[in-house]
């Protein structure tokens, strides 16, 4: 091979490295370029999840808030409620004070309703008369709708007064049921929890004199009366 020869060939090969070298040049920077690419794409598709998942969350956030809202409207703790009774209201206080730890109760063996005006007047002195008023009287004998008339006059400033009709084997016990259900109708605060109906066929939740409750019967009953104050 002559010198001019072997000057073409080197040349050649010098030519051939430098495609080589510009070649890699240009496929490393097309590499880059698509992992640079690919990492904007995942940095938006990361941002973007984060967005759905903060979104998602604040739902759940506002979901949970929104039901414990809800959950807190329709709780009933007793505050701001009364309950004026006779000897059955002393039985189930204590489960009262289970389902509503703040209210006040006021019950007394032998009570009767010519003494519910007297009472209601004592608590009202002493802050202790709620917006929400249960009368639950007549265990221990009749009243006139005038004595039902005084007692439901003395309490038309209260949100809801509920009268209970009683369960009593005495000769009164419709007499009392029928006042009730006469007068109250005079009324627009005032509801009836028709005891009497309610427990009917349901002995098995009474002592032997079919008037005092046992626990079962005292739950029964509590849960009466909360519902109906749930519903003012």
């Amino acid at each position: 091979m002559n010198k001019k020869n072997g000057w073409m060939v080197s040349g050649l090969w010098g030519f051939m490295i430098i495609l080589i070298f510009l070649g890699s040049i240009v496929l490393h920077m097309h590499a880059k370029q698509n992992s640079d690419d690919h990492e904007s794409r995942s940095k938006d598709s990361s941002l973007y999840n984060l967005d759905k998942m903060q979104t998602a969350a604040q739902k759940r956030a506002a979901s949970s808030t929104s039901g414990e809202q809800a959950q807190s409207s329709a709780s009933l703790n007793g505050e701001g409620v009364t309950m004026i009774g006779d000897s059955v209201t002393v039985g189930i206080e204590p489960y009262l004070k289970e389902q509503l730890p703040k209210m006040t109760v006021d019950g007394k063996v032998g009570r009767q309703m010519s003494q519910a005006v007297k009472v209601i007047n004592e608590l009202a002195a002493q802050g202790k008369l709620g917006d929400q008023v249960i009368i639950e009287l007549g265990t221990n004998g009749p009243f006139s709708k005038n004595q039902l008339h005084d007692v439901l006059q003395s309490l038309s400033g209260a949100k809801q007064v509920i009268l209970v009709t009683t369960r009593v084997p005495k000769g009164w016990q419709n007499t009392v049921n029928d006042t009730i259900a006469q007068v109250a109708d005079e009324f627009s605060n005032v509801n009836v929890v028709d005891w009497y109906s309610a427990s009917v066929g349901k002995d098995e939740y009474f002592y032997k004199d079919g008037v005092h409750l046992k626990p079962d019967g005292s739950r029964y009953y509590t849960s009466l009366l909360v519902a109906a104050l749930q519903k003012s």
